[in-house]
């Protein structure tokens, strides 16, 4: 196993309710509609990859910014949760990829087979068109953000006031750069 990860407890344990349990201590709620006028104007889309911390990584606080999340940050499959978020105010979506993203490695042959080999019913991977596609052949990773960010910005689901901007997080330095 891995010791990059050896501070992961096994889901569930007692570990990770001792966690949760220190953190419920210094928990502050904000419960009722009168926090929903006031959700974050701002939401990062980003990859599900466990590298990745936009709060930390920007210098945010909780409740500064809603996180949207999948497997390498595709807009095409998020697009039902972005407009449930513009329609609570959300106008600015800032889409975050990052440089050693599965989504390059990742081949729909591979992903196939092994589903296959390990589902209930290995057939069902049909209904899934897009699964393993990873990025389409894009080769770079401001080929895969300008990609998104247009899809985006072109999509007739997304409000004509909101900004949409793209973003490179790169693994080997934690640092960010805007591409688009």
């Amino acid at each position: 196993m891995s010791t990059v990860y050896e501070s992961s407890p096994a889901i569930p344990s007692q570990d990770l309710l001792d966690r949760n349990a220190a953190y419920a201590e210094g928990h502050k709620p904000k419960l009722g509609q009168h926090n929903w006028g006031n959700f974050p104007k701002n939401a990062i889309i980003t990859c599900m990859d466990c590298r990745l911390h936009p709060n930390k990584q920007l210098g945010l606080a909780d409740h500064d910014t809603t996180i949207i999340r999948n497997a390498g940050g595709n807009v095409s499959e998020l697009i039902g949760t972005i407009v449930v978020t513009q329609n609570f105010g959300t106008r600015h979506f800032m889409l975050i990829k990052h440089t050693d993203c599965g989504g390059f490695y990742n081949k729909r042959e591979e992903l196939v087979k092994n589903f296959k080999a390990n589902a209930k019913n290995p057939d069902a991977i049909d209904e899934l068109p897009s699964a393993g596609n990873g990025f389409g052949g894009l080769k770079k990773i401001e080929e895969v953000v300008n990609h998104d960010v247009e899809i985006l910005r072109k999509s007739p689901l997304i409000y004509p006031d909101t900004v949409v901007s793209g973003w490179v997080f790169d693994d080997s330095t934690g640092k960010i750069r805007q591409v688009n």
